[in-house]
């Protein structure tokens, strides 16, 4: 293996922006019976979509920090990724396996130490603050908002994004030692499990997935469609997130008067960028707006709010009754297992939906167990 590109806390850091340099790096990773992994990447902050920016893989001593950009295929990456035979450690892995998954790769085995965290009751579960309090290591977290879309990469943000992955392993050992402790091990398996359940889905209808300070009527709804196709294929061309081409607040001052002066909204509103006060631009937002007008009231779309996706919740001596009992489970548990622990074994949601159907559903297997012994013991009859 070559030489690294520098060395952090004295162990060796290859930066990886060749397809042999990766060749290389995959060798050796693909014989590591445990991998420390990270992504940094950018969604919708610095360009358009969600992209990988960088990839970092420790395996407890040597790091690499792989740059997509230059490489031609990321496969044989995968394939370590996809490895049950060996362990994946991160840290809130939500969104890396997101994004993972959209890229083709489905994680198998892996150990999650902010799951951990909660477990063992940790009221804020950061790397940061993980690092500090079990191996007394304090992070620089001054890159944290870097843009990592821009190349070169500074030295500043490569060792950044190697300290997030150097120090995964012992955090790893030091949180399962008292996970297993506790005899919570269940929680953190069953937890990391589902986790690789994580799949990449396109969004239905995602322009009703933009978070409007007020609900859309159903006339609003259809106008916005072909506005936001609109607004996406711009961002798509410049590479820019959606929200700098037009905002939220912009796109609602639109879509409270659809049969105003695309003119004068144009040149008159915040949020809109300037690149789009062309006449072009104009006369096509014109010509959206108005077709979608036509077509609403050809299909007769009224200008009223939809029906609330969510049933009215029933306040009854009955619902309040079966409430009451599983908050008093609930206090039981915080009782045992802390504030910050319980919601894994009982959350606002299944408190809702037991108050209002009597019917106690809880998706977990351990929770499940966990919930109906805790009842027995406090002679909670649910």
């Amino acid at each position: 293996m070559k030489e690294p590109a520098f060395t952090l806390e004295g162990k060796p850091v290859h930066v990886v922006q060749t397809d042999d340099a990766l060749q290389e790096a995959v060798a050796h990773l693909s014989q590591q019976p445990e991998l420390a992994l990270d992504l940094e990447f950018d969604q919708h902050h610095y360009t358009y979509g969600f992209t990988l920016c960088l990839i970092q893989i420790s395996d407890g001593h040597t790091c690499f920090v792989i740059d997509p950009f230059p490489l031609s295929d990321l496969q044989p990456l995968w394939n370590v990724l996809e490895d049950p035979a060996i362990i994946k450690i991160f840290h809130h892995a939500n969104n890396d396996l997101m994004l993972l998954s959209m890229l083709g790769c489905q994680v198998r085995t892996l150990v999650d130490t902010a799951v951990a965290a909660k477990i063992l009751n940790y009221a804020k579960a950061a790397l940061g603050t993980l690092l500090e309090e079990e191996l007394g290591l304090r992070l620089d977290k001054s890159q944290q908002m870097s843009n990592w879309n821009q190349r070169p990469l500074s030295r500043r943000q490569l060792e950044y994004a190697a300290q997030d992955v150097l120090y995964l392993h012992a955090l790893k050992n030091a949180m399962v030692a008292k996970v297993k402790e506790l005899g919570r091990m269940a929680w953190l398996e069953e937890e990391d499990q589902l986790l690789e359940s994580i799949t990449y889905v396109e969004l239905e209808d995602p322009h009703l997935k933009i978070k409007f300070p007020q609900r859309l009527t159903l006339l609003q709804q259809f106008i916005l469609k072909p506005i936001y196709d609109f607004r996406d294929q711009l961002a798509k061309k410049w590479n820019l997130p959606a929200g700098q081409i037009i905002n939220t607040n912009a796109l609602m001052a639109l879509l409270s008067n659809p049969e105003q002066s695309i003119n004068e909204w144009l040149y008159h509103t915040k949020g809109i960028n300037g690149r789009l006060q062309q006449e072009r631009y104009e006369e096509q937002l014109q010509r959206i707006v108005n077709g979608a007008l036509r077509e609403a009231e050809k299909r007769r779309i009224p200008n009223r709010l939809p029906p609330s996706p969510f049933p009215p919740r029933l306040k009854t001596p009955e619902t309040e009754a079966r409430r009451e009992l599983l908050c008093t489970v609930q206090r039981g548990l915080i009782e045992r297992y802390g504030a910050h622990a319980t919601p894994m074994l009982l959350d606002q949601s299944i408190i809702t939906n037991y108050s209002q159907t009597g019917e106690l559903v809880i998706p977990k297997k351990y929770a499940r167990e966990i919930v109906h012994a805790t009842a027995q013991e406090m002679q909670v009859n649910l």
